[in-house]
């Protein structure tokens, strides 16, 4: 099969993956908000902001790895397999002695013995098969999706059952997380032929070091400007507050930023194979480009034009005070998106020292605002600080890549402009209309249908050729 046959194939599993995941995610935080309160939400975030504090700080970049090397042995593999299980008995230890320190710190006595048991989970996760990184490497997505719906099912059924027949607050919560976690390990072995060895290779260990070392610094650096906000608003804040922010930023990644992660693991391999090829590498960025525009614009608008009904309505009137936060992370979320259209250019080309500079850059932005802001606007003040840092991280790609691959931005650009359009231009159609006539009864539902009509009309007149070429290369590759 080409490769533009795989990417599409791969696409399609990745879109039908994303459907199935945000619609358990939606429906996971719908039925918890109505039964547990803000602050199991923040306790729950403290528990999940130290272990993935953990794994992300220890992130050497054996996935990206995997994937970025052209031919993996079998001894990379398994050294790479061996790397990441004494990664996950290291950190369980580390998240075992720091939960006295991180009670401490946030001063709430029982999240030592919570973290206590969420030792297990970076052991857990130490021990999965390396066949996420294995098939997507492949763009074989119609088996890897089986991983993440395994653990999304297992998290949604546990959570809800905990908090339904059992009464249960953050243990609904953490239940869902660790058995989400047992079902990922379980399936990962199931979905892949890979199987580990006792290898272990020097040679490849320095490779992988030599290829992830700066992934190091940015995924740490990466991580901070995407959790350090949950650990400022819950020791300025309360949990109370975290639970708010938490909910938000949880419902605007599941609007977006999780497409964006999904996008990224077809994008990473695919550019991977054409990376010397720089007319190819063009077309490529621009579809993507083009796609991912197309995508995340009428989501965030259409939230963006009735946001206290979406919130009413899929959570209760009390979760209403997240709504300024909301759109806020929807605008970081689009804003995030485009960015990453360029990372994987970068990353495909190796050029991961180029990454490290620019998240250096971005986290001073990020730390130096993110404590003041929190002080004086509370949580609102947070979401503002990571759409600027966002911003910031468009910027930088887009000079980066523009450097690194002359001509590749300005085509992207240009198709990222055609695949915002039909969005934006339906999101001011039916704004406009909404602000003269709000007194109007069930206006909001009305708004929502026009912008969907409008902008389905929209896409049907000017992106009819684009999808028809798109077909056609799905046909003909």
């Amino acid at each position: 099969m080409s490769l533009a046959r795989k990417v599409m194939h791969a696409g399609a599993w990745v879109m039908l993956a994303f459907i199935l995941a945000r619609l358990a995610g939606l429906f996971r935080l719908g039925i918890l908000a109505h039964l547990l309160i803000p602050d199991d939400f923040g306790l729950m975030a403290l528990i999940t902001l130290v272990v993935s504090s953990l794994w992300a700080l220890s992130d050497v970049g054996i996935t990206a790895a995997i994937i970025q090397r052209t031919d993996p042995d079998a001894a990379f593999l398994h050294t790479a397999w061996h790397l990441n299980w004494m990664r996950g008995l290291l950190l369980a230890a580390g998240c075992w002695l720091l939960a006295p320190v991180a009670a401490n710190f946030f001063a709430r006595p029982e999240l030592t013995l919570w973290l206590h048991w969420a030792a297990l989970i970076p052991l857990i996760r130490g021990l999965e098969s390396l066949s996420g990184a294995l098939l997507q490497r492949e763009l074989d997505f119609k088996r890897r999706i089986l991983v993440d719906l395994a653990r999304e099912t297992a998290f949604t059924l546990t959570a809800i059952g905990l908090a339904l027949y059992w009464q249960a607050g953050v243990q609904a919560l953490f239940g869902g997380l660790l058995a989400g976690s047992l079902a990922s390990a379980a399936a990962s072995y199931f979905v892949h032929d890979y199987r580990p060895r006792l290898v272990f290779s020097r040679v490849a260990m320095r490779d992988i070091w030599r290829f992830g070392g700066h992934l190091l610094g940015a995924g740490a650096l990466i991580f901070a400007m995407t959790n350090m906000d949950d650990l400022v608003v819950g020791k300025l804040l309360g949990t109370e507050q975290l639970g708010y922010y938490g909910v938000a930023f949880s419902l605007a990644g599941i609007l977006t930023s999780q497409l964006v992660q999904l996008f990224n693991t077809v994008l990473f391999p695919a550019l991977s194979e054409i990376q010397a090829d720089i007319e190819r590498l063009k077309r490529a960025v621009g579809i993507s480009a083009r796609f991912m525009a197309g995508l995340l614009t009428p989501v965030v608008c259409g939230v963006w034009l009735v946001p206290d009904q979406v919130i009413e309505l899929g959570f209760g009137s009390r979760w209403l005070p997240v709504v300024p936060v909301l759109l806020v992370l929807l605008a970081m979320g689009w804003v995030r998106g485009m960015a990453t259209v360029f990372g994987p250019v970068l990353m495909a080309r190796g050029r991961t020292a180029a990454m490290h500079r620019m998240k250096w850059m971005e986290f001073i932005v990020f730390a130096s605002g993110i404590v003041p802001a929190v002080h004086v606007f509370g949580i609102l003040g947070a979401a503002w600080v990571l759409l600027v840092v966002y911003v910031l991280s468009l910027i930088l790609h887009v000079r980066a890549v523009e450097k690194d691959a002359p001509g590749v931005v300005h085509h992207a650009l240009a198709q990222m402009w055609k695949g915002l359009l039909p969005g934006g231009v339906a999101f001011v159609l039916v704004w406009a209309i909404l602000q003269g006539r709000s007194d109007i009864e069930n206006i909001h539902r009305m708004a929502e249908l026009g912008f969907l009509v409008t902008w389905g009309l929209l896409v049907w007149v000017r992106e009819r050729g684009f999808l028809r070429e798109i077909r056609a290369m799905m046909v003909n590759a």
